[in-house]
């Protein structure tokens, strides 16, 4: 008999190492996709192969060139001028001037091969006229009676990408992926009119075909079915024949950025986004993907801890549109955006706001890093953060020391199980630096975390955001920013729970106290712009 609710913890046992008396969790690999690495290898090779080609070109100028090592210094001193002038974040800067001095005859060349000023120029156009129709469509409430933290976030979210705060719409928040698929399964078999998903990553497994069941039922009801993949996200986890098999079905399917054999800043802007639309008046995003490993169907890295928050009331609208946005983008389809929206009614029992709201390069800064910026510094008595990867820029690594400095109960979870090993060695070291400020640090013993979570004593933030710069700088995401006091009450008691099953980080057990670590992940750091 098929079981109709994912479980809450494992099903398959974790198998585990024990030595010195201490239990580890050990990865576990299962489902594979051959033609996936087969098209990451072709893809790779490709690019190898383009590298060979700009080596033995570079050879070639020196033998009939004599000249070209001072002309080429000269061209990449004049870059580093132009980096340093750039609207790059710092560490981004400082990267690649390292590079164009250490590599002066060829590195400005990948530097404008890189540089998403030029490469993703036509793609920000597109995407400033799509903002341009989707910001006609939003209204801000009145939010007057707010506090002036929550207040101020809320300004900046609705002025710096036009999404609107909600008053009469309401939050659950789900603490594992178990629960929040059980939720969205359940709900998707409510739709009437139409279904929006968006994910990086969508995988072969259990989950997805428990997703197409429903999904094509909904088709044959009439209900219009879209979803967005991220295309290098989802390029070992996707079978070809899976998505003919949807395309076949009558569900509207479409990959974003897809992979190609050229190298160029394009590879690194992913879509990063979680969301689940139903009918405009319900709506999903959090952490999780949708592949087994996010319900521990699979097990990858120990058990998998995530978390995920629903919407129901109007504020679905924001997700709504940021979803037709993309999709325009993608499709370059008309869409008239108020035969999607406003199809809400008013939530009873409030009691607080909700504002969704998603980030991404085609903005002229870094929503996702200023809102997690201005969520930090509005912290009084305490600030959690729950993250995979804890690579902050300068500024947000500034702030929560000084909160922590201030007398701020500043405490952060990442993983005991790596999934990246080199970005697990940085995102660690950062955070054990923070130890001499008063910052306390958790791992999840035998897990791998993968929440994405910011919390003060005023207000929450939970979506797809990862604490790092590729997500502040160079992926869109999608979050749901919030001040309802059930929801707050519910993420404590996740970060407390958390951390019963969680070893603290002190200066016996930091990692760090090794100088091939620190030199290790001062090496890995360099690169950390582009992890």
């Amino acid at each position: 008999m098929e079981n109709n609710n994912f479980s809450v913890t494992p099903k398959v046992p974790v198998i585990k190492a024990r030595q010195n008396d201490k239990i580890y969790a050990v990865k576990v690999r299962t489902e594979g996709n051959g033609l996936g690495v087969l098209k990451t290898i072709i893809v790779l090779s490709l690019i190898a192969l383009q590298f060979l080609v700009f080596a033995f070109a570079q050879m070639y100028f020196l033998q009939i060139f004599k000249g070209y090592i001072i002309v080429s210094f000269a061209i990449s001193l004049l870059t580093c001028i132009y980096v340093l002038a750039s609207d790059y974040h710092g560490q981004a800067k400082a990267t690649w001037v390292l590079f164009l001095l250490l590599c002066s005859s060829f590195g400005y060349i990948f530097y404008f091969l890189s540089d998403k000023h030029i490469l993703f120029s036509l793609s920000k156009r597109k995407y400033k006229r799509i903002d341009e129709e989707t910001h006609k469509v939003q209204k801000q409430n009145d939010i007057q009676h707010l506090s002036k933290e929550v207040k101020n976030n809320c300004d900046y979210l609705f002025n710096a990408g036009g999404f609107a705060t909600h008053l009469k719409s309401k939050c659950k928040y789900f603490s594992s992926g178990a629960q929040f698929y059980d939720s969205v399964l359940k709900d998707l078999k409510t739709a009437k009119q139409f279904i929006f998903i968006e994910y990086y990553i969508v995988s072969n497994g259990v989950l997805l075909k428990r997703f197409l069941d429903v999904l094509k039922q909904k088709v044959k009801e009439g209900v219009d079915v879209r979803i967005i993949y991220d295309d290098m996200g989802s390029h070992g986890t996707l079978k070809s024949k899976t998505k003919k098999e949807i395309t076949k079905a009558g569900i509207k399917l479409h990959g974003f950025n897809k992979m190609l054999p050229i190298f160029n800043i394009a590879l690194n802007l992913r879509d990063h986004r979680k969301i689940v639309v139903i009918d405009g008046k319900i709506a999903y995003t959090g952490g999780t993907n949708l592949a087994d490993e996010y319900v521990n169907e699979k097990l990858m890295h120990g058990y998998w801890k995530d978390s995920g928050i629903k919407i129901k009331g109007k504020a679905t609208d924001n997700f709504t549109i940021a979803f037709l946005g993309q999709w325009r983008f993608l499709t370059n389809e008309e869409i008239n955006y108020d035969t999607y929206i406003n199809k809400a009614e008013d939530e009873a029992k409030v009691d607080g706001v909700v504002t969704p709201f998603v980030s991404g390069p085609n903005y002229d800064f870094s929503i996702s890093q200023n809102i997690y910026a201005n969520e930090i510094s509005h912290a009084k008595e305490k600030l959690y953060i729950m993250t995979p990867y804890f690579i902050p820029d300068e500024t947000i690594k500034n702030l929560i020391i000084n909160k922590a400095r201030a007398g701020v109960d500043v405490r952060i979870i990442l993983p005991h199980v790596a999934d990246k090993k080199f970005v697990y060695i940085v995102s660690r070291n950062n955070a054990e630096k923070l130890l001499e400020f008063g910052v306390k640090v958790y791992t999840m013993t035998s897990s791998f975390v993968h929440s994405k979570v910011v919390l003060t004593e005023n207000s929450a933030i939970v979506g797809s955001i990862n604490m790092d710069l590729r997500s502040f700088y160079q992926q869109f995401e999608s979050a749901v920013f919030t001040n309802e006091v059930s929801v707050l009450k519910d993420i404590n008691k996740d970060f407390e729970k958390t951390i019963k099953y969680s070893k603290q980080i002190n200066e016996k057990n930091m990692r760090r106290r090794k100088l091939s670590y620190r030199m290790l992940a001062g090496l890995f750091n360099l690169i950390s712009p582009f992890m």
